[in-house]
């Protein structure tokens, strides 16, 4: 029975093992996804501040159409100004010009405000550029690291596999059994140890009767609160030198 207890455990550690290396496998595409998410970001950011000069340009140009009539209207008025017949056509024209002028600083301040965007998008799409080369290159190396790590996984994933067969196979099959009708329904965790008289599954107290009985290994024991299978303390650090 003894030889069991350590198969068991032993069992149970490939278990965890194989747990955590195919939970960090899962990892890797997810990883790489959110790498290429964030070139996918960074093109994206750089072809809309691009985008944005062009827009500028066409608005710096709709501008140039609008100050352009605005000067017209303001010659246009002006002769105008002096060929009024009555006081009241004379402040008219004089209205307009006003109006107009009014109209052609704003277009020239919103002109203003458009190439001081313009230029800073410009700036800013330099340092992007700059950095898009090297950004993309580091993308790369964690990619291909990634996708090296994926391979080291899986390999290691093989080799505990073939590992826990050959386990399983020398225990009996009614243990083995249990083990993994236990182990399917506590997540992953089968065995346990009686640590400081508790069960270091749930962390449940064990009376002191029940932790010397089951130092004796001549029986297999479950936690009365989890139903982990309880193996002694000395077991677990025995196998662990070993």
């Amino acid at each position: 029975m003894k030889e069991n207890f350590l198969l068991l455990r032993a069992l149970q550690e490939i278990d965890t093992e194989l747990k955590s290396l195919n939970e960090r496998l899962q990892d890797i595409p997810k990883s790489i996804a959110e790498l290429r998410r964030q070139v996918d970001e960074f093109k994206k950011s750089l072809e809309s501040r691009k985008q944005g000069v062009v827009e500028h340009k066409k608005q710096y140009k709709l501008a140039e159409v609008d100050l352009r009539a605005a000067e017209e209207k303001i010659a246009s008025y002006s002769v105008q100004l002096y060929s009024a017949k009555t006081n009241e056509q004379y402040k008219a024209f004089l209205k307009e010009i006003e109006t107009q002028k009014r109209i052609k600083s704003e277009i020239e301040d919103k002109m203003i405000l458009l190439m001081e965007e313009m230029e800073a998008l410009e700036k800013e799409i330099k340092s992007l550029e700059k950095n898009a080369a090297e950004n993309e290159s580091q993308t790369t190396k964690k990619i291909n690291a990634l996708e090296a790590e994926k391979k080291e996984l899986q390999t290691a994933i093989q080799e505990r596999e073939i590992k826990r067969q050959e386990i399983a196979r020398s225990l009996p099959p009614d243990l083995l059994q249990r083990y993994e009708r236990i182990r399917k329904s506590k997540g992953g965790l089968a065995v346990t140890s009686t640590e400081n008289n508790r069960c270091n599954g749930c962390l449940s107290p064990i009376p002191p009767q029940r932790i010397l009985e089951i130092e004796k290994q001549n029986k297999l024991y479950l936690c009365e609160t989890c139903g982990r299978i309880l193996l002694p303390a000395q077991i677990d650090s025995q196998n662990k030198k070993n």
